[in-house]
């Protein structure tokens, strides 16, 4: 099976299948959990995240059965991880917290990977001070992946809150990774690079911006992609680039539109309007 790492939707969801830094259940072998972890990976590639969450579940019940308690954090990891990305982080960190609670029994209190999607739902409730708690613990993992997306959420927490020991606490982690990195931590980097520089060198930030997007989009994060284009816009905007702020927020506010969930129509709304008025449909079907 695959992983799931967190990449932001509305942040943060994740991408794949399993829970991270954990070795694969011997549930796997399990025809009904591992049918049930199947379709429930291909549900949330395809953004079908009620599907998915159905799927989680019923491997999650499948998983108790057979009192297999990785098998459970994996399930339970993949369910909070699908409410995400549905914008439902209540419902993320009750999952969290009922998996937690089922691993204590079993005398498991290791999967590490939970505190990441807390952290993240956390992020998306705005409780910046905890979402930089919860990160620090699989920020220092030696999974890069792992410790790369807890460093993004810990620092977009920490410039949304102007926390900037926690955002500089975040780029050093990422700076210091040793290569190779995937293109996710690669761009992960780059985005707190540029958050780090927006005040300082607004410039440098923008391109720092574009190439996160031009990275997101060849992995086919785009609501991460949306979210660069929307930073690039920003620093466009503090080094006076107004023209080219305009049409950065533009383009963030068409790809955001175009997507699911509520919290990214509420960002197309916005940054619609700080392009000035954009027409977030333009391909929509005309009204009857």
């Amino acid at each position: 099976m695959k992983k799931i790492i967190l990449s932001s939707a509305a942040l943060m969801s994740l991408a794949a299948c399993g829970s991270t830094s954990q070795p694969a259940p011997i549930a796997f072998d399990d025809p009904v959990y591992a049918q049930a972890m199947d379709t429930g990976e291909s549900a949330f590639d395809l953004k079908r995240y009620k599907v998915a969450m159905s799927e989680y579940r019923t491997a999650g019940q499948q998983a108790l059965k057979r009192d297999d308690g990785p098998a459970m954090a994996e399930a339970g990891y993949n369910l909070a991880v699908s409410q995400l990305a549905a914008g439902q982080p209540q419902d993320a960190l009750k999952t969290v917290q009922d998996v937690s609670q089922t691993l204590l029994i079993r005398h498991d209190t290791s999967v590490v990977s939970l505190k990441l999607v807390q952290a993240a739902a956390y992020y998306q409730l705005k409780n910046y001070t905890q979402a930089i708690e919860d990160a620090a613990a699989p920020m220092a993992e030696a999974d890069k992946d792992l410790a790369g997306r807890a460093a993004l959420i810990m620092g977009l927490a920490g410039y949304d809150s102007g926390d900037n020991a926690a955002l500089q606490r975040a780029y050093t982690r990422l700076h210091n990774m040793k290569k190779p990195v995937s293109v996710s931590v690669l761009a992960d980097k780059k985005e707190i690079e540029a958050l780090s520089l927006i005040k300082t060198n607004p410039a440098q930030a923008m391109s720092l911006a574009r190439e996160v997007a031009d990275l997101r989009r060849d992995e086919g994060s785009y609501n991460e992609m949306s979210r660069a284009l929307a930073l690039a816009a920003r620093a466009a905007s503090i080094s006076g680039d107004h023209a080219g702020a305009a049409s950065l927020w533009a383009r963030a506010a068409q790809s955001a539109a175009a997507q699911s969930g509520s919290q990214m129509q509420k960002d197309a709304d916005q940054w619609g309007q700080l392009a000035g008025g954009v027409l977030l449909h333009p391909l929509a079907p005309p009204a009857q």
